[in-house]
């Protein structure tokens, strides 16, 4: 009886043996196999000349804008304008409580008077210089007062624009308290229209390429398919520290007042013609979860992955900045089966 369970745990010992020796023989078969070839579609990368052009956001500004105020609180005697007024450079817009004007209005006068008597009675010799001398400077303080009280309780506008903001009205008592859409204190606003501004945020990369004079193409959403023409006109001699960016002043002539200020626009800017690096588009994956970009190129047989840095988009293509050379070969058809050192066949 023991023989026989001895020869039966021989028989199962060797059939274990058999079929772990012939599943080790499949492992090595299966490990010298071949990887599998995908078939690919490749391009040449190669310079191609280019108007390169930037797209860049910006709001559009009042080119002038004016916050007017009295230096001192008081009463407001009248409002000369209302909101959407045209006015003139040194027109009256606001006239204060003149009560101390007309009282040193009344004094200058006076001193006015005694300064035409004095000088009159000094040209004879009647007086000594000393008593002119006197007189006359009285009448310059007085005159200096009534120049001031003048300025101040009269407000002008200072350019030629359009009544923006009215904060107060006839008969009302001026606090100096600051406008809350103004942050400052203020009577009434007014902008330059005819001409407005945008300030653009630009690159430091473009420095050099950037300068006044330069014409710019605005386009807005309120206005599809209509361009409006400007000039940059200042470009900011720092850059931003945090953005690397550098600002431009683009002036657009507004005489028929479509545009207005707080509008949301797109400048384009061509700052010339030169060489880049494109490929299509399709060919440029980005990395589910990130930011990074990437492509395939065909080296030795096997496609490579190359994490890419690209630029400015020209219709259905891409430029590469940074990660693949002239001359290599980018996979722009079946990079989406491929992976890092797998064999390819071209089709």
């Amino acid at each position: 009886m023991k023989t026989l369970y001895r020869i039966k745990t021989i028989t199962l010992l060797g059939a274990a043996v058999a079929l772990s020796a012939c599943g080790g023989k499949k492992v090595e078969e299966k490990n010298d196999s071949k990887p599998i070839e995908v078939k690919v579609v490749t391009q040449v990368v190669k310079p191609t000349s280019i108007t390169r052009t930037l797209r860049l956001p910006a709001n559009i500004q009042a080119y002038k804008e004016n916050h007017l105020a009295p230096a001192t609180a008081g009463r407001v005697e009248r409002i000369l304008v209302d909101v959407g007024d045209q006015v003139k450079k040194g027109q009256t817009v606001a006239v204060l409580d003149r009560t101390n004007f007309q009282q040193a209005k009344i004094q200058f006068d006076k001193l006015k008077i005694d300064l035409q008597r004095v000088d009159s009675l000094l040209k004879v010799g009647a007086i000594p210089q000393q008593q002119y001398d006197a007189v006359k400077m009285q009448y310059d303080i007085a005159k200096n007062n009534l120049d001031f009280l003048d300025e101040n309780t009269t407000l002008r506008s200072p350019i030629d624009g359009v009544i923006t903001g009215k904060y107060i009205n006839d008969g009302e008592l001026f606090a100096m308290s600051p406008v809350q859409s103004v942050g400052k204190p203020a009577v009434v606003s007014i902008m330059q229209l005819n001409k407005l501004k945008l300030l653009v945020g630009v690159s430091s990369n473009y420095l050099t390429s950037v300068k006044p004079g330069m014409e710019v193409t605005i386009k807005t959403e309120i206005y599809p398919g209509v361009k409006f023409k400007g000039v940059i006109e200042k470009v900011y001699p720092t850059i931003d520290n945090l953005t690397k960016n550098f600002t431009v002043e683009v002036v657009v002539p507004n005489g028929d007042m479509k545009l207005r200020p707080g509008m949301f626009a797109t400048a384009i800017i061509k700052i010339g013609k030169g060489d880049a690096l494109l490929v299509p588009s399709f060919a440029v994956m980005k990395q589910s979860g990130t930011n990074e970009r990437y492509a395939f190129v065909v080296k030795d047989g096997k496609a490579e992955r190359r994490t890419v840095e690209v630029g400015d988009v020209f219709d259905d293509k891409i430029e590469i900045v940074n990660g693949i050379v002239a001359g290599e070969e980018i996979i722009v058809e079946g990079q989406t089966n491929v992976s890092d050192g797998q064999p390819v066949v071209k089709k």
